[in-house]
């Protein structure tokens, strides 16, 4: 069989993640920046491609799939458990890793990969960096031996959020999720930009260390400014009233 370059190593400083876990070693534990939020629990729900399940379960492929470590399986969704790391108290900043793999396995061996040690860094307001090590053999017959690929971009509106300070709770429903080029030549089987299943995860910090979104400070000191005017103008109103009527009678 071809070998998969290994060159793409080089974009490991991205998110560095630990050694699979057929290894038998442990991920490391995101580093924690001074000021940030320690991730005291964090779980995760990702189906990565349903489609690509069905095929597999199918009579073509005839194949299944093999979950190891802090990976579980409940359908339609990959479970990822017992995450570690950090987030900035503002959610400006997030690296969240999980350890554990999903091995896909078809056609009688020929399609054997497997999917390890997660890991979710933010890069940017609401956009993240979803990193894998990826082995094994890829249905186009490639050996693959990769650490820390930058597979897939993750991007989530406010909408998708749900803050809650005083728990310490920051969840995101139904992230999208878009495999890069990296990801691409790894796996195989889909081109860059191929939209996965959406991730959604469940981080709970110390209590209090988040901060509480609300109104901005801006919309508040505004707020404040066009009430003083308004009653500015009401009263400006009402003395001019009063001189029109001129004095009153005894």
């Amino acid at each position: 069989m071809a070998s998969v370059a290994g060159s793409l190593r080089c974009f490991g400083p991205v998110a560095l993640l630990a050694l699979s876990p057929l290894l038998g070693v442990a991920p490391a534990s995101a580093a924690v920046s001074e000021g940030s939020c320690v991730i005291v629990e964090a779980g995760a729900t990702w189906g990565f491609k349903e489609s690509f399940r069905a095929y597999i379960s199918s009579s073509i492929a005839q194949g299944e799939w093999l979950v190891s470590g802090d990976v579980g399986y409940d359908t339609p969704d990959f479970v990822l458990t017992s995450g570690s790391g950090s987030l900035a108290p503002d959610l400006t900043s997030a690296d969240v890793s999980f350890s554990g793999a999903i091995e896909f396995l078809g056609h009688g061996g020929i399609l054997d990969t497997t999917l390890g040690n997660p890991r979710l860094t933010m890069t940017g307001t609401r956009e993240a960096l979803l990193t894998l090590d990826v082995t094994g053999d890829t249905m186009e017959e490639l050996r693959v031996d990769l650490e820390r690929v930058p597979f897939a971009t993750v991007g989530w509106s406010e909408s998708d959020v749900t803050l809650d300070s005083e728990s310490g709770s920051w969840a995101v429903q139904g992230a999208v999720v878009t495999l890069t080029r990296e990801g691409a030549e790894a796996f195989g089987t889909y081109p860059p930009g191929e939209t996965l299943d959406p991730l959604s995860w469940n981080i709970t910090t110390t209590p209090g260390c988040l901060e509480q979104r609300g109104l901005a400070w801006g919309w508040i000191l505004g707020g404040v400014a066009g009430l003083g005017v308004i009653l500015a103008a009401g009263m400006w109103a009402i003395a001019r009233g009063n001189k029109s009527r001129g004095p009153e009678r005894p």
